[in-house]
């Protein structure tokens, strides 16, 4: 299983194509080049809070008992223009954020001055650039503000904007082929199901998967257990895409086409046909020169499991979302856990509050039941010869 893992760390990377997009559509995009700033941030000198701005040297020697008068000019407000530049004795009102005249160089908080008649009396000294934002304080014209492969979140959209960018480089997003598998599947379009069919599960759960990873869908829909069938949806998914992920078909039994029809693709390296890990056992992973194939189990919490566990990580590396370990916390269990020994064991849990402490209980039904997901907060992953998880043990738990 760590084998797998570390193989698809290694993988190299996709080529993705890049797109242009206005800065409001890049949230959780992943940025194709170094960005730099146009302009100087502030581009202006501005005050940090309200106060009256000065020369600092008018103000040597003030203190509550001593007092030093200064005329008022000027009344600056926040985006206003000085109009007025400060000669000695002189100052000007400058709310937060306003621009400083010509001539100030400091700022006194509106607390260390009072007015008398036609001046300011200013009651604290105070010395060059104190309480003034200097012209790029934040960023300097040129200054690399954001480098490539950085995921836009909130912050780095506010840094892009207040240097005036509006539209940014992004790599396309991953582009996934998905079908699901099986003859027995039918739509949710089908109102009443004869004996022997289910509802396509698997579509509905990994469509939403995969876009939380940052990737892009191109679903293709139900393809039924028919050799030529598959052979070319499979083919359609791999000429459209480079990542192909398919649910069903990955036991070796003679019902399940996806080992064989992958063995008719010329230059194909099927590299994983079965780990050992419950539940999940029978996953395929291949290879098609730069194109990847997944096949995942049929069963629905099989193929999520499979999907969280290796399938997850790849495509948020590719997109360059967090990883899933990101929101991982370590928690202990509240009831003791068996485990099958010889596979790696991926346990569908719930969380409960015991005396106000959050711990780990387990999901008693199995893989082949949808409602082993629907009643789980989550999973926690139990080594190969780990064979029971005492109560009170700690373990690590992942949320779908």
């Amino acid at each position: 299983m760590d084998k797998f893992r570390t193989l698809l760390k290694e993988l190299p990377a996709l080529e993705l194509g890049v797109e242009q997009l206005d800065l409001e559509q890049s949230f959780n995009r992943k940025i194709a080049e170094d960005i730099k700033s146009p302009i100087d941030v502030p581009h202006f000198r501005k005050s940090r809070m309200d106060g009256f701005a000065v020369r600092a040297q008018d103000t040597f020697g003030a203190e509550e008992d001593n007092l030093i008068p200064l005329t008022q000019v000027e009344v600056i407000e926040a985006g206003d223009i000085p109009q007025k530049s400060l000669k000695e004795g002189q100052c000007a009102y400058v709310a937060t954020g306003a621009a400083i005249p010509e001539g100030a160089d400091a700022v006194v908080m509106v607390e260390y001055s009072e007015k008398k008649d036609d001046k300011i009396l200013i009651s604290k000294a105070v010395t060059p650039t104190t309480h003034i934002v200097e012209i790029g304080h934040d960023v300097n014209r040129g200054d690399i503000i954001i480098e490539k492969n950085t995921l836009i979140d909130l912050p780095t959209m506010g840094i892009l904007a207040a240097c005036g960018i509006t539209t940014v480089p992004v790599y396309q997003k991953p582009k996934i082929s998905l079908m699901s598998t099986g003859s027995e599947l039918v739509t949710h379009k089908v109102s009443e199901l004869e004996v022997g069919q289910i509802y396509d599960i698997n579509s509905i759960v990994l469509k939403q998967a995969i876009s939380n990873t940052g990737s892009e869908v191109d679903y293709l829909g139900i393809v039924k257990d028919h050799f030529e069938e598959l052979k070319h949806r499979i083919d359609q998914g791999l000429k459209e895409n480079d990542i192909v992920i398919l649910s069903g078909g990955t036991s070796k039994g003679e019902g399940d086409l996806g080992v064989r029809v992958l063995d008719t693709f010329e230059n194909i390296e099927v590299q994983v046909h079965g780990i050992k890990i419950k539940p999940g056992k029978p996953l395929i992973f291949a290879k098609l020169e730069k194109k990847i194939i997944f096949i995942l189990p049929g069963y629905p919490t099989s193929a999520l499991s499979c999907f969280y566990v290796f399938i997850d990580d790849f495509l948020r590396r590719l997109s360059g979302y967090p990883l899933r370990a990101k929101n991982a916390e370590e928690l202990e269990l509240g009831e003791r856990i068996y485990s099958p020994i010889g596979r790696y064991h991926f346990k569908a849990v719930e969380l409960r509050d015991v005396d106000g402490v959050r711990k780990i209980f387990p999901i008693k039904t199995g893989s082949e039941a949808i409602s082993t997901l629907f009643y789980s907060d989550g999973y926690i992953e139990i080594e190969e010869l780990e064979e029971i998880v005492e109560k009170g043990d700690k373990k690590v738990f992942y949320t779908y």
